[in-house]
């Protein structure tokens, strides 16, 4: 599914009318007479009144259709219009005539808020289409107290395009914005509605079809997608009945220091989980006891550390020799950030040639030597949170998560790696800067180890085959959908990260026969 900024959708407009020669009144009441069609479907049983907020732009004039269908089917319908009329033009005051010409009310607000006051306290529902994607600055006056007055009012609100106030592109409030019930959306969903806090302000979130040819898309590149089980479907692989070990790779999993095995042991567990032929964990000797003891499929293979319990240069010639001959290497998790342990990560990546997996520590060992991750030709897939990201481009983690898809993008381009940048949501980005937005997940993951989880799955599907990208969305999808599914079940903080191996079947299950959850909803 595609994600686009508000100027893309621009574009896509213009494009429809332009090219194909849809006017744009058509593309209107196309989005207009379907919101009406969906909100009627699902929130106008039982409710009589609604009371419908409109702004003196096109996002208005889709309020007016709705206005004028739900009049048509005999709902109690008032516009409570926060402009002047007479500023209205175009398809906007088309539409504004012609639900007047049928006998709607209109009710202007002008600076007067107190005015709406009436019409919130005695409707039913409340359709929000006051200010489009186009606005870029902040909400003010009457219009900013309107929107308090709707937000604090207990009624459901159906936004139309993007709730009122919220940054199309950002996902922030501009001020003030509009805590929609539910969004339709037209086209495409928005990236400021995928990103946090824009997914608090759009409630459930509903793509409506208004007749944008496909062409657009080849005229315009989209600036994301969003991940969903369709799209997995696509690639992901079943398994002949002649299947044996040697055909789906051996991972080589470079991790553990003391006090931090299980790191080590859940990443090389996750990989034999999700699929991997074999999975050999390389660890420090002195710690080999305790892994060995944990691990039953697993194999491990333990290096010289000098009785140190952490991987040195001294450890160097056995790592790189164990993992010559092998498909792919996982490096980080839980390794430590012993000043040794940092060098030896950096020489193992430039002298093995392989694709690497590189998460916690391993993305550590390279803050101030990025040039060395360009070496790779796009095998590279790194998994850190905002934090190690922050530390990589020298950037504070709120910084980060401002500006994720861009930040992120430029960072996939410049070095030629895929980037799975984790947090809510995670994106993940291939080397040559594609974005994909996750819709699984939620609090249940906010817990020490689930990272390693998650970078098990991955390495586990690459060791498959699976090309970094494609098995980075499946494991992302499903770390996610696991957890969605822990929450429905269970609750949002008993999660532990050994919960996510133990939940991989049902997950994997429900992706291959489609019976996964709908993220978000298309319309056509």
């Amino acid at each position: 599914m595609i994600v686009a900024t508000p100027e893309k959708m621009r574009q896509y407009d213009d494009h429809a009318i332009r090219k194909w020669g849809i006017p744009s009144a058509v593309l209107m009441e196309n989005a207009g007479r379907s919101t009406y069609r969906l909100l009627k479907e699902e929130y106008l049983k039982g409710r009589r009144r609604v009371a419908i907020f409109c702004g003196h732009g096109n996002n208005g004039g889709d309020g007016f259709v709705v206005a004028r269908y739900a009049l048509r089917d005999g709902i109690d319908t008032e516009v409570f219009l926060l402009a002047d009329p007479l500023n209205l033009k175009g398809d906007a005051l088309l539409n504004m005539d012609l639900y007047r010409s049928l006998g709607g009310r209109i009710l202007p607000i002008g600076d007067d808020p107190g005015r709406a006051a009436a019409g919130l306290k005695e409707c039913d529902l409340i359709v929000d289409a006051i200010f489009g994607t186009g606005l870029a600055k902040e909400v003010r006056g009457a219009q900013k107290a309107v929107i308090e007055e709707m937000n604090a009012s207990g009624k459901p609100i159906i936004a139309i395009d993007i709730p009122s106030g919220l940054d199309g592109e950002r996902g922030i409030p501009l001020g003030v914005a509009v805590k929609a019930t539910h969004t339709y959306t037209y086209g495409s969903p928005k990236v400021g509605q995928l990103l946090y806090p824009g997914v608090t302000y759009r409630g459930k979130l509903t793509v409506v079809d208004i007749g944008l040819p496909p062409s657009a898309h080849e005229e315009s590149p989209a600036d994301a997608s969003l991940v969903d089980g369709a799209m997995l479907r696509g690639f992901l692989r079943g398994r002949p009945p002649e299947a044996h070990k040697g055909m789906f790779g051996h991972l080589v999993v470079i991790a553990g220091s003391i006090g931090k095995t299980g790191a080590a042991v859940m990443a090389s567990t996750a990989a034999l989980k999700i699929g991997a032929g074999l999975v050999t964990l390389v660890c420090p000797a002195s710690l080999n006891p305790i892994v060995a003891g944990k691990l039953v499929e697993a194999m491990t293979y333990p290096v010289d550390d000098g009785n140190r319990g952490f991987l040195t240069q001294a450890s160097y010639e056995g790592v790189r020799e164990f993992a010559s001959d092998k498909d792919v290497v996982v490096l980080g998790p839980g390794l430590g950030k012993s000043e040794e342990t940092m060098a030896l990560v950096r020489k193992l990546y430039v002298e093995l040639d392989k694709p690497f997996v590189i998460d916690a520590d391993g993305i550590n060992a390279f803050v101030g030597h990025l040039d060395l991750l360009k070496d790779k030709g796009g095998k590279t897939l790194l998994t850190p949170h905002p934090g190690e990201f922050g530390r990589l481009v020298a950037m504070g983690a709120k910084e980060i998560n401002v500006d994720r898809l861009n930040v992120g993008r430029a960072f996939a381009l410049d070095h030629k790696v895929s980037l799975v940048l984790k947090g809510a949501p995670t994106i993940t980005f291939s080397e040559r800067g594609e974005a994909f937005f996750n819709p699984t997940g939620n609090p249940a993951l906010s817990k020490g180890g689930t990272g390693d989880v998650l970078t098990g799955f991955i390495g586990g599907l690459a060791s498959q085959g699976y090309e970094m990208r494609d098995g980075a969305l499946l494991a992302v999808y499903l770390h996610g959908y696991i957890a969605d599914t822990w929450a429905l079940e269970h609750t949002d903080m008993d999660l532990m990260a050994q919960d996510l191996i133990s939940g991989l079947g049902d997950a994997l299950r429900d992706v291959r026969n489609g019976t996964d959850r709908v993220y978000v909803e298309v319309s056509l």
